[in-house]
């Protein structure tokens, strides 16, 4: 009778794992134990990731563990493009960032996971130099009074944090 209850314990514990695996395959999601999901309340961070010494902070969509690295996911809905987003790539790489400035563990890579296509990112010293480059200009351009509109679209004022105080707003 043990030996029925303990087989069947273990065929169960099989098809959980099987079945895990399989939502994370179709989640686009690679392998590795997810650490941190802020897609669940189960799983967020107490905080998001924050560096004071850069002014970033920052709460991925999944961190997942692979040996001793961290990998964030970062998802995003819509069209899915040939290349991933050039503004997509330094959201990830800043991830990265924080991932290895806040809680000091290794994030060599990350992915962009879009509708139809996942894109592995790699944190080279290249995208990280121009991701510091690109915050600097942020930076700057925080401090200016007026900063020109860079673009003609109303979908991007309508989502833009901005939006309230800017009298260049499109929508």
């Amino acid at each position: 009778m043990l030996v029925w209850l303990g087989f069947t314990l273990l065929l169960l514990g099989m098809w959980f794992l099987l079945r895990a695996r399989g939502l994370q395959q179709r989640a686009g999601l690679p392998t590795g134990r997810v650490v941190y999901m802020d897609m669940d309340t189960a799983h967020t961070l107490a905080r998001p990731l924050y560096d004071p010494h850069i002014g970033l902070v920052g709460k991925p969509d999944y961190i997942l563990e692979q040996g001793e690295a961290l990998i964030p996911v970062e998802v995003k809905t819509g069209h899915t493009p040939q290349q991933p987003y050039p503004g997509h790539v330094y959201q990830l790489a800043a991830y990265g960032l924080l991932i290895q400035r806040v809680l000091g563990r290794p994030a060599p890579y990350g992915f962009l996971r879009y509708p139809q296509a996942t894109f592995r990112i790699e944190f080279t010293p290249r995208l990280m130099d121009e991701l510091l480059a690109v915050l600097a200009a942020l930076r700057a351009d925080e401090e200016r009074e007026d900063v020109p509109r860079s673009h003609n679209h109303p979908a991007r004022c309508r989502a833009c944090g901005f939006r309230e105080i800017c009298n260049q707003r499109l929508a």
